[in-house]
C-alpha cells in the first residue's frame, strides 16, 4: 500500500516539475554569487568558465538540482540555487568598477585632482592611479602594478 501511495504522489508531482521546467527555458536568469560554469552537471566535473556575480545567462532545462545554462559564449552547468530570476542592483553612485572575484562591486582606480589618496584607496598604482582592490593578487594590473599599498 504504501509503495502504491509513494508511486502515485510521484507520478502527480512530475507533471509539476516538469512544467516548471518548461516555464524557466529560455529564460534570462542572473548568478548569486561567484561559480564555476562546470562541462557536466557534477562539483567534479570539470570547469568551463568562472561567473562573477551578477552574471546574466539564459536558462535551457533545470532537473536535480542543475541548470544548464549558456553565458557570453560559454555554455554548460551550474547549481540551481545559484541563479535567481531578478536583475542585480547597481551600487547607487557605482560609476565605474568592476565585480571582483569575490563576487564584490570595486570601483575602478582613478586619479586624484591634489594627488592624495580618496577614501577607500588601498594602493597606489605606478600610473599615478589610486586603487580600491579588496585583495593583492591582481591589484593595479593594468596600472603597472602596485607602486605603494596604502594599507597593511
Amino acid at each position: 500500500m504504501l509503495r502504491i501511495l509513494r508511486v502515485t504522489l510521484l507520478s502527480l508531482a512530475l507533471p509539476i516539475a516538469l512544467v516548471a521546467q518548461q516555464q524557466l527555458r529560455d529564460t534570462v536568469a542572473y548568478t548569486t554569487a561567484a561559480i564555476r560554469l562546470r562541462a557536466q552537471p557534477a562539483m567534479g566535473a570539470s570547469v568551463v568558465a568562472a561567473l562573477p556575480t551578477g552574471t546574466r545567462v539564459h536558462i535551457a532545462s533545470c532537473s536535480t538540482g542543475w541548470c544548464s545554462i549558456a553565458a557570453d559564449s560559454a555554455a554548460g552547468y551550474v547549481p540551481e540555487e545559484f541563479l535567481t530570476l531578478q536583475a542585480p542592483h547597481a551600487p547607487a553612485a557605482a560609476g565605474r568598477g568592476y565585480i571582483n572575484a569575490r563576487g564584490q562591486w570595486v570601483p575602478s582606480p582613478v586619479r586624484t585632482a591634489n594627488d592624495s589618496p580618496p577614501p577607500g584607496a588601498t594602493a597606489r598604482c605606478r600610473d599615478g592611479t589610486y586603487s580600491f582592490s579588496q585583495s593583492r593578487r591582481g591589484t593595479c594590473s593594468h596600472h603597472g602594478g602596485v607602486a605603494r599599498w596604502l594599507t597593511p
